[in-house]
């Protein structure tokens, strides 16, 4: 094989595992992170990238909070689960990276 094919043979295999990790990264933004709120009160559900899509919370649990109280367990929970799906997107992208050879 001479040195023109050896090239055009890695600059595939640069292409495919490009192509690969941007695959994994677009399924990691798309897939559904649920974060459990404090005690039974509910979840909040984000994207992987940490769109908030929705919230989930038990009637019951909501009269043992303030308005005040609930409103920051909700955006800490909100925030956690956020900063959750963000590292979890992360680390499967370089899990990905390291897979393909790219690292």
């Amino acid at each position: 094989m001479n040195y023109q094919d050896e090239l055009y043979n890695l600059a595939r295999e640069i292409d495919t595992a490009v192509a690969t990790v941007a695959q994994t990264a677009r399924g990691a933004e798309q897939a559904p992170l649920q974060w459990r709120l404090p005690g039974e009160l509910g979840s909040v559900t984000v994207s992987g990238a940490g769109d908030l899509s929705e919230v989930t919370l038990d009637v019951a649990e909501l009269r043992q909070y303030s308005a005040d109280a609930l409103a920051r367990t909700l955006l800490q929970g909100i925030r956690d689960a956020e900063r959750r799906a963000d590292q979890r997107r992360r680390d499967t992208v370089a899990a990905a990276v390291t897979e393909t050879g790219l690292a």
